[in-house]
């Protein structure tokens, strides 16, 4: 992928690798998809389901990690199942104050 090689085709395989509880792993695997979701839209939906469990994970950099790499695939039918993750990200409370309120937009 940093080669300049095409791995386009690996796209299933790393979709299902989405499952790992492995930090390091499910990282290189959003970033794969960040970078192949474009030209396999239809793979890419697949991911949604697993988008959308991570989001609710009880550890913040999964959470975080989960609604960032929705946002940043190009494809329309993943950025329509962002809004209620980002939603429920921002009504985190840190410390008793809502995150939104930490971080005025």
């Amino acid at each position: 992928m940093t080669v300049g090689k095409d791995v386009s085709m690996l796209f299933a395989d790393v979709v299902n690798c989405m499952q790992t509880a492995d930090v390091e792993l499910k990282k290189l695997v959003y970033l794969y998809l960040i970078n192949y979701a474009k030209n396999k839209p239809d793979l890419a939906i697949l991911a949604v389901n697993t988008f959308v469990k991570d989001t609710q994970d009880a550890n913040p950099l999964i959470r975080a990690l989960a609604v960032r790499t929705m946002g940043c695939i190009r494809v329309d039918k993943i950025t329509e199942y962002l809004c209620d993750p980002l939603q429920c990200a921002l009504a985190v409370r840190v410390g008793g104050e809502h995150t939104s309120s930490l971080f005025p937009i």
